[in-house]
C-alpha cells in the first residue's frame, strides 16, 4: 500500500514525503529488505529519488534504500530499477544537507559494487523485475541470440513478469514498449517458447496494446503478437 502511495503521481512532495518517512521507519526492522523486494517498495523509492521532488525526501528515500540495501536481493531491485545511473546524476547535486550528500554517494558505492558482481543475464533479470525497463544493450538482437533458452527458467518466470508488465498497462510507455520487444524476440529466437507466450498470456496482453495512444508501444506490440504468430522461428543458440 505505502509503494502505491509512493508511485502515486498525483501526490504532492509532502505526501510522498510522508510516505517515503514511513518507509524510512519500517527499513530498520529486520525482514524489512525482504518486504521491501515483495511489495516492490524498492522500485517506488527508487523513483522517489529520481524524480527527487524535494531534499527532504531524497534524504529519507535514499537512506531508507542504504537500511534495504544490506540486502542482495534488494541491492540487485536497486540495479535493475536503474538507481545507479540516477545517484550518479545526483553526485553534482548541491546539497543544504551534507548527511545528504554522504548517504547518496555511500549508496552510490554499494549499488555499483553489486552491480559489478551480476552477469548480464542477472542484470537484465532484475531490471525485469523492477518493471522498470529502459531501452539499452539487454533489450537487442545480440542479447536475445545469445539468452533465449533463459527464458525457460524457472518455469518461464522472465516471461511471466514481462506479461505482468503488459497487462498492468501503466503509464509507463518505455517499459510497454521494451517488454513488448522482449517477448517478440523471444518468440523470434526461441521458436519452441511459443507455446508458453500463448499460453501465459503474452499474446493477449500484446493484442490489448495495439489500439494504444503511443505509436511506439503500437508498433511493438504487433511486431510482438506477429512475431509469436509466426509458424518457425530461429532454433536457440545460447544457454541460460
Amino acid at each position: 500500500l505505502l509503494a502505491a502511495r509512493l508511485n502515486d503521481a498525483g501526490g504532492g512532495a509532502q505526501l510522498k514525503y510522508e510516505v517515503a518517512f514511513s518507509l524510512w521507519c519500517l527499513s530498520f526492522e529486520e525482514d524489512a529488505p525482504d518486504d521491501f523486494v515483495r511489495s516492490h517498495a524498492v522500485e517506488a523509492l527508487c523513483g522517489a529519488v529520481a524524480a527527487a521532488p524535494r531534499e527532504k525526501v531524497v534524504r529519507v528515500a535514499v537512506t531508507a534504500l542504504l537500511n534495504a540495501a544490506r540486502d542482495d536481493a534488494a541491492a540487485t531491485r536497486m540495479v535493475g530499477a536503474g538507481l545507479g545511473t540516477t545517484l550518479a546524476s545526483m553526485a553534482s547535486r548541491p546539497f543544504a544537507d551534507d548527511d545528504v550528500k554522504a548517504a547518496v554517494g555511500e549508496l552510490a558505492t554499494r549499488v555499483k559494487s553489486v552491480s559489478k558482481e551480476l552477469s548480464t543475464l542477472e542484470r537484465y533479470a532484475a531490471e525485469v523485475a523492477s518493471g522498470k525497463l529502459r531501452w539499452g544493450p539487454v533489450h537487442s538482437e545480440a542479447f536475445w541470440v545469445e539468452h533465449a533458452k533463459a527464458a525457460e527458467k524457472d518455469d518461464f518466470a522472465l516471461v511471466r513478469r514481462l506479461v505482468e508488465v503488459l497487462s498492468e498497462a501503466t503509464g509507463d510507455v518505455e517499459a510497454l514498449a521494451v517488454a513488448s520487444y522482449d517477448l517478440g524476440e523471444i518468440a523470434h529466437r526461441h521458436a519452441g517458447a511459443k507455446s508458453a507466450l500463448v499460453k501465459l498470456g503474452a499474446k493477449d496482453a500484446a493484442l490489448k496494446l495495439i489500439d494504444h495512444e503511443d505509436e511506439d508501444v503500437q508498433r511493438r506490440a504487433l511486431q510482438c503478437v506477429s512475431k509469436i504468430l509466426l509458424r518457425g522461428g530461429s532454433s536457440v543458440v545460447g544457454g541460460a
